[in-house]
This record gives C-alpha cells, sequence and structure tokens, in this order.
C-alpha cells in the first residue's frame, strides 16, 4: 500500500510541475483555435465556445457609453442570438459596477443562453459583482435565490408588470431578512417598498406603449450590500432597468412630464411652442395649434439634451397637474437618497444620464452619453445606518 502511494503522489507531482511550466512559459489553457465569428473579429474558443472579451472599463457612466462599449454590447448580441454556449472573459477587466450587469442579464434573458465566466485577474471586486449578480446561472434559479435568506444577496431578478402588485412587497421581506437580520423599522421597509412600486408602475405606464400585455413589459433588478471606500460603512446598492422606449421618449403622451419641463426650462419650451418670434398672424396661432407634444420632442432633446427631460421628470411641483395620484412619484424615487455624499441616484435612459445627490457639493449633474441607451436604468447607493 505504501509504495502504491509512493507512486501515485510522484504521478501528482509529474503532472502538478507539467501545467506549472506550461503556465510558467505563458501558455494559457484556455487557448483555444480562433474563429472568425463577425465584423471580421476573432475570437479564441475553449472547446470551439466562444469567448468574448468584457473592456476594461465597463462602467456605462465612466465611459459616457462609448463606442467600444456600445460594440461590446452589439457583439455580446449577436453571439447569444447564435451560439447556445459562450464564455464571457473578465480577466482584463478592471472597473465595473453592480447595475451595469443587468444589461447583460437581459439579453441573456432574450436568448436563453448559457454563459460561462472567466473571472478577472486585475480585480477580485470586479469578481465580487459578478458573483453578486447571480455568475449568469439560469433566470429560475436566481430568482428562486431572492427568497433563500442564506443567500446574502439578491441576484439579477427578472419579471413584469404582472408581478406589480406583489413583487415590492416580496423584495422587502427579502431586504428584511437579508440585509437587516429580519427586522427593518418600518419607515426604511416603507421608504424602499414606495421607491420600487414608482419605479414598477412607471415601467407598466410609460415605457412600453407598444406592448397591451403585463407580461411583455419587462424589468430587470439587482440589490446587493457594499462598503464604498470606508469598510465600517455600509451601503445598499438597488438597480432596476427596462428595455424600454426611455424617458425622454414617454415626454408625448404624459402631461406631467410636459407641465415639468414647462415649469423648469420655460424659456426653451416657449420658443418651440410659439417660435423665435411671436407671430399673432392667423397662420402664426393656426401653427401653435397643431403643434403637439410628439413634435417637440426632437428640438427639446437637441436644446436641453436628454439629461434635461430626465431631469424635468424627476422635478415634482405641487400643481394641478402633479397633484394626483401619477404625479409624485419621483417624490419616492428620491426619498430613499439621504444627506450623505456617496448617497445617490443615478438615472440612466437615452442619451442622458442624470444624477441626484443631497449631500454633494451638486445636488443635480446632467451628462449627455455619446450614444443613445436601449431603456431606462435607476440606480441607488443608500447608506443603510442613514436610511430610518
Amino acid at each position: 500500500m505504501k509504495k502504491k502511494l509512493q507512486v501515485h503522489d510522484r504521478e501528482l507531482a509529474k503532472k502538478a510541475s507539467f501545467y506549472a511550466n506550461r503556465i510558467g512559459k505563458n501558455h494559457n489553457i484556455f487557448k483555444g483555435h480562433a474563429i472568425h465569428s463577425f465584423n471580421g473579429k476573432k475570437l479564441e474558443t475553449i472547446f470551439n465556445i466562444p469567448i468574448l472579451p468584457v473592456p476594461k472599463i465597463f462602467d456605462i457612466v465612466r465611459t459616457g457609453y462609448d463606442q467600444a462599449f456600445v460594440d461590446f454590447l452589439q457583439d455580446f448580441k449577436i453571439l447569444l442570438s447564435e451560439k447556445k454556449h459562450i464564455y464571457l472573459s473578465f480577466v482584463n477587466t478592471t472597473v465595473t459596477n453592480l447595475p451595469v450587469f443587468l444589461l447583460l442579464y437581459e439579453i441573456q434573458d432574450k436568448y436563453n443562453c448559457k454563459i460561462s465566466v472567466i473571472w478577472s485577474k486585475k480585480s477580485p471586486f470586479v469578481n465580487k459583482l459578478i458573483k453578486d449578480s447571480g455568475a449568469f446561472s439560469p433566470k429560475a434559479e436566481r430568482n428562486q435565490a431572492m427568497f433563500n435568506p442564506k443567500i446574502k444577496r439578491i441576484p439579477v431578478i427578472s419579471g413584469s408588470n404582472q408581478e406589480y402588485q406583489t413583487f415590492p412587497d416580496a423584495l422587502v421581506d427579502a431586504i428584511r431578512d437579508k440585509f437587516y437580520d429580519g427586522d427593518i423599522p418600518d419607515n426604511i421597509e416603507s421608504r424602499i417598498s414606495q421607491a420600487v412600486i414608482e419605479t414598477l408602475e412607471n415601467v407598466g405606464r410609460h415605457a412600453y406603449p407598444d406592448q397591451p400585455l403585463d407580461k411583455d413589459k419587462k424589468w430587470w433588478l439587482v440589490c446587493s450590500i457594499g462598503h464604498n471606500g470606508n469598510e465600517k460603512e455600509e451601503y445598499m446598492y438597488l438597480a432596476i432597468f427596462d428595455s424600454g422606449r426611455g424617458i425622454p421618449l414617454s415626454f408625448e403622451d404624459s402631461k406631467v412630464f410636459q407641465n415639468r419641463v414647462k415649469k423648469h426650462y420655460p424659456e426653451e419650451f416657449s420658443k418651440l411652442l410659439h417660435g423665435e418670434i411671436e407671430d399673432n398672424s392667423k397662420l402664426g396661432q393656426l401653427t401653435k395649434l397643431v403643434r403637439t407634444a410628439k413634435s417637440m420632442i426632437a428640438p427639446l432633446r437637441n436644446t436641453i439634451g436628454d439629461s434635461g427631460l430626465i431631469h424635468a421628470s424627476m422635478m415634482h411641483d405641487m400643481t394641478s397637474l402633479d397633484d394626483d395620484s401619477h404625479g409624485q412619484g419621483s417624490v419616492s424615487i428620491k426619498d430613499i437618497v439621504t444627506t450623505d455624499a456617496d448617497s445617490k441616484l443615478i438615472i440612466l435612459s437615452n442619451s442622458g444620464c442624470y444624477q441626484y445627490n443631497k449631500g454633494g457639493k451638486e445636488e443635480h449633474t446632467r451628462i449627455e452619453l455619446q450614444n443613445e441607451l436601449s431603456g431606462t436604468l435607476l440606480q441607488w447607493s443608500i447608506k443603510l445606518d442613514e436610511l430610518c
């Protein structure tokens, strides 16, 4: 027996030495045959399964949603539409955030494709976020994880307007069990619930005007606890994404939205409605009457930008139009942002990025993206001990 064990140990030592020598000579054990996939690009493979590299900086805000980011998403869509299994390589990824993963899961759920992960060699934090998102496990497995109190995170959950009435309570229950040890203060429970309810209600009402069925009005959500520089201070990161038309394009059929734009951008709104020079002729008056909200969208996007339209949509004013059951959503959505400098709400929609930071140097920040995002992504970072 002893002799057999010695032989076995020598065999293991030979194998370990073999792989060590391969790595030492910069051989990549995952390297396979290159394939010509699309657009003249060649991707490495593992057993003929393509490997798609994720950008080094995988963050919409930091990149400004540049062309490299857009090209990556397009490649990702094409691969998932053609293949049953792919590898996503985060080997060289150094920067990312949790909300951006919602865009990937939306595409994965659409094509029901298996995705295997090659982990980052540059950043343990990137690997943590991959795990927090659900590591691209199947939709049913991720959804079930929300109800498992032993799993201390809420991976990417997908749903539709069919769950609008029941999901917010289920989410708050999961947050209570996972992050508050089963005892969440009533005020915190109410504020989180109202923000989620209003966001999902907006998805159902505005995001998918051409989808008559609630089951087709889809959204994706992720929630996790992490630290923002200070290891003693915990933040909850919550994000919701829909792949609908976007906030700026909902201007045409929302009287509340139109009123807010008029209120906060009166000069630009007046010029679009009346023209640069006041024309009181019959033709001028007729022109004003036939100018519709839909016809004003493109000029408004050119003047105040999509970020300006998002900003206006989040401004609550006590007017006859806002003082109804459908005009107070911005209050609920912004209410869970505390006065802590790192607590913020970021909204990305179409070509606009708007940030609300109650405790920052600038309360409202607007940025125009380099490309247009299909849909709306809301993300909150909330300091837990201040949310009370």
